[in-house]
């Protein structure tokens, strides 16, 4: 879930060096197009003159033909477009020193400063909360998300200052000054703000292209002259075969470690305080650095691969230059993949042979044979567009379940609430992967006693604790009372396994903080929320981000995630073993409980557990 939090206090006044150094590089203007695949992209016959935002004139340094240099006021130029009618941007330069800010009626809402000399990148409060929403922005509508909830924000400030600090010291990002100006190259730029905004900005060697969908930038279609073309073939067509200059070698390995160093959410959690130094300790360093392109390709999916970690991947290397090659993922993964699949048998055949049904569906009921015990999946937290949820007068349509979670937890709870013998709820997140994160903060006010719920996010780059608390409207009539919450109706459990992850994690980890008891086996982990970062080169990475999701001690002002799961109440397997582990060979060895998706025998289970 991309941050929406405001910029709730003033940015203390930043004290960086302005060295009187001057950079000797020569260089040279070009202009480019600027165009924006958003005002195309449900376009059936998209041109791509109808994206066309504006030109810019970036610089070059001689010989570097690849990467363009731009100073703060033409890249935040880009933004002019999509910014709320009431919001003011300002560049301004003091020595070496570029700072933007953001405000609305006179309040901060986004700061950065970026000095090239000490080679650090300030940044406070989010872009995403000064674009304007809807048509005519890159900024999406929430209604549907938000329909049914009731929640407020707060937030601590855990050290003395508010804001973020990246540092590139490691990584090979030249400067030009010109004039008054100070140019610095576009993907860093880009690294640094695309979180914050959800825009994405990239040149691929003819025009400069922005995007707020990473997933597909690169194979984005439009009519260029008489023919399709997309980001990536243009960029294939600019580079000829030709080999990856090194000059592009160590700015793309630039780009790699300023993400994994200021960006990768675990990195406290492995305990790694810098990010180049462990690469080479682990003997990865030098192949983001190879000419051999299979080399590199490799290299930097290792480098991922490496933490084992579901939120992370290179999902996307560069084509353009023949990189190809992939490392294999880690144990923890390979386990979890084969995990799933065998699980994801399993629980077809058991609720569809109670159903009888060939495929059972999200929200499905089945019941005990004394039905005091009842149970349903779902297998992620989603919510539907405002045509599924909602028809032309505004009312929930009856299929809205089939599109949103938080309309098939409202179903599915009223009809077990019309039986007056069940009395144990068990909600099977086993094969839950995770999804929207506002989506599972609305269901978890449902689950306790008093209609209240609270989740902390914590920014670690920012060091800012924030306490989110919700009620939710299970009935639809506006209302938030302590009656509509089922906690006090029944005896919610929650049947996990190790692929319960993301928002399939923590969904069980609060909602045991609310009396809510765990049955399986401990569940998969991933407290951080999801960030992407399309490096300049048409490569991009998934990876868990500095939004970490946990338990938040106000008194202390302490921390904790919820990396290690949820640890089960009621384990199904001997000593709470793992369901699944695999060999140095990728093969699996599986440790399923008999009747791990038997409502029978888990009913059984809560049972004796009840009478311990």
């Amino acid at each position: 879930m991309k941050k929406r939090f405001a910029l709730l206090s003033v940015l203390p006044a930043l004290l960086l060096s302005s060295c009187s150094f001057f950079n000797i590089f020569n260089s040279d203007k070009k202009t480019v197009g600027v165009y924006v695949l958003d005002m195309i992209a449900t376009d059936e016959n998209p041109q791509i003159n109808d994206a066309y935002l504006g030109d810019l004139t970036p610089r070059f340094k001689s010989g570097e033909k690849y990467i363009p240099y731009l100073s703060l006021q033409q890249y935040a130029s880009i933004y002019s477009k999509f910014l709320n009618p009431k919001a003011v941007s300002e560049v301004t330069t003091e020595g070496f020193i570029t700072s933007w800010s953001i405000k609305i009626d006179g309040e901060l809402y986004f700061y950065a400063a970026i000095s090239p000399l000490e080679k650090l990148v300030l940044k406070a409060g989010d872009i995403s909360n000064v674009l304007k929403t809807g048509e005519g922005g890159i900024q999406p509508t929430y209604d549907v998300l938000n329909y049914g909830c009731e929640s407020d924000t707060t937030y601590d400030q855990l050290g003395e200052v508010n804001y973020a600090t990246y540092t590139f010291k490691d990584c090979d990002f030249d400067y030009i000054r010109n004039g008054g100006d100070v140019y610095l190259p576009l993907g860093l730029y880009d690294l640094s703000f695309s979180e914050s905004s959800g825009l994405y900005v990239t040149y691929n060697y003819k025009n400069i292209y922005c995007s707020t969908n990473p997933d597909d930038f690169g194979d984005l279609a439009f009519r260029d002259g008489f023919s399709y073309s997309t980001v990536d073939d243009q960029m294939s067509r600019a580079v000829g075969g030709v080999a990856m200059p090194d000059y592009l070698i160590n700015y793309n390995a630039s780009s790699f470690l300023f993400v994994m160093q200021n960006f990768y959410g675990l990195r406290s959690h492995f305990a790694i305080q810098n990010m180049k130094e462990f690469y080479k300790s682990n003997n990865l360093y030098n192949g983001f650095y190879s000419s051999n392109a299979g080399t590199r390709a490799y290299s930097f999916s290792q480098a991922v691969n490496i933490f084992d970690d579901n939120h992370s991947g290179i999902v996307r290397v560069n084509t353009a230059w023949g990189e190809n090659a992939r490392a294999p993922y880690g144990k923890g993964i390979q386990a979890r993949n084969a995990l799933e699949k065998r699980l994801t048998t399993l629980r077809k055949e058991k609720y569809g042979g109670i159903l009888n049904v060939v495929e059972p569906q999200e929200g499905d009921i089945v019941y005990s044979d004394d039905m005091k015990t009842a149970m349903f999946f779902f297998d992620s937290f989603k919510y539907g567009t405002e045509a599924e949820v909602f028809d032309s007068f505004g009312r929930v349509k009856s299929t809205a379940y089939k599109y949103d979670t938080f309309m098939l937890f409202r179903k599915v709870l009223a009809e077990l609430d019309a039986i007056p013998t069940v009395k144990n709820v068990i909600i099977d997140v086993s094969l839950n992967g995770g999804g929207t994160l506002g989506v599972m903060i609305k269901l978890l006010p449902l689950l306790s006693k008093n209609n209240h719920a609270t989740i902390n996010f914590y920014d670690e780059s920012e060091n800012v604790a924030f306490m989110y608390t919700a009620s939710s409207d299970a009935d639809g009539d506006g209302q938030y009372t302590e009656s509509e919450a089922y906690g006090n109706r029944f005896n919610f459990y929650i049947l996990t396994s190790d692929c319960s992850f993301s928002c399939g994690n923590a969904f069980p980890c609060y909602a045991q903080q609310l009396g809510v008891k765990i049955i399986g086996e401990t569940s998969g982990g991933g407290e951080c929320a999801v960030s992407i970062h399309y490096l300049p080169n048409s490569q991009y990475i998934y990876h868990s981000s500095n939004l970490h999701i946990g338990a938040y001690d106000k008194a202390n002002k302490k921390f904790t995630g919820f990396e290690d799961g949820a640890t089960p109440d009621i384990p199904l397997t001997e000593n709470n073993t793992p369901m699944c582990t695999v060999n140095d060979n990728g093969d699996p060895t599986f440790n399923i409980p008999h009747g791990f998706f038997d409502v029978n025998v888990l009913s059984e289970r809560i049972a004796e557990n009840a009478n311990q």
